[in-house]
């Protein structure tokens, strides 16, 4: 019997002991994901004032060299914004009037979102446009497009829509053609990460060209949260309302330079160059 008593106690403590490393091992796994933004988002490299036909911007996302494609929410034109002459180069018309939140180059052709859900692709200065249609569930309102290459889907972050404040990003698979429920931020992920819910309300989203993590613009409550291919939450900061009128579109070079565009809210509309900090 005390034998048996011993092995027993020899057991348990040898559970207790792998209990004890599982949970540190989670905590350090844990402590690792949380990390900083890698940029400096108080202190941008440049700020480019844009003229009066994207006041209203909306959507961003990198074309080519010294060159970004902007969409405004009012009308279906693409724009493409020279940052290095500082001046739209040229735009191409997809369409008419609508609520256009995203855009996206992909394999040679544009892509934009519509607050419903829908997707229109096109090649630039064509006339041949393509919708694909969201048929989201009703009252489920987007915006964010971005392109992951890593899966060749596009992402579409939701605004407004779904079971209390958990936030969807779809994701529409390029060669299947089938648009589903990608991933969910739970309402308690992101309470527990030190973010309000309620307040966040994606408005832009990105992938890094270099982690393939997941940047989340929100501009009710102003921030900027990074999700990996997880779906957790590894880092997420404040944006200064002075700094951030009402940010809208993100999105990055492939060198991993950061770009992020404001509505002008009455004033002119504007994007802002931050460098990134290895």
């Amino acid at each position: 019997m005390i034998k048996i008593s011993i092995c027993l106690l020899a057991l348990a403590g040898f559970l207790s002991a792998c209990e004890s490393k599982k949970t540190q091992a989670d905590q350090v796994e844990e402590t690792a994901e949380r990390q900083t933004v890698p940029y400096d988002l108080k202190t941008p490299v440049k700020r480019f004032t844009l003229p009066d036909e994207l006041e209203e911007i909306s959507g961003l996302s990198y074309y080519k060299p010294n060159q970004l494609l902007c969409v405004q929410d009012e009308l279906a034109v693409a724009y493409i914004y020279d940052v290095k002459k500082e001046q739209i180069a040229d735009s191409s018309l997809f369409g008419n009037y609508g609520d256009f939140e995203g855009i996206e180059w992909v394999k040679d052709e544009i892509y934009t979102l519509k607050s419903n859900g829908d997707l229109y692709h096109f090649k630039p200065f064509s006339k041949s446009i393509a919708r694909i249609p969201g048929n989201l569930p009703g009252k489920t309102e987007v915006e964010g497009l971005a392109y992951d290459p890593e899966s060749d889907r596009l992402l579409i972050a939701v605004k407004e829509g779904g079971k209390k404040n958990d936030k969807v990003i779809y994701m529409y698979d390029l060669k299947s053609k089938v648009l589903f429920q990608g991933m969910i931020l739970k309402e308690q992920a992101l309470t527990e990460a030190g973010i309000d819910p309620k307040k966040f309300k994606p408005s832009g989203l990105a992938v890094h060209p270099k982690t393939g993590d997941f940047y989340l613009l929100t501009s009710v409550g102003k921030r900027l949260v990074v999700v990996n291919r997880k779906g957790r939450i590894v880092a997420s900061e404040p944006l200064d309302s002075k700094l951030f009128r009402q940010p809208e579109g993100i999105c990055f070079t492939p060198e991993g330079t950061l770009y992020i565009a404001s509505e002008g809210d009455g004033k002119a509309g504007y994007i802002l160059e931050f460098a990134h900090q290895p």
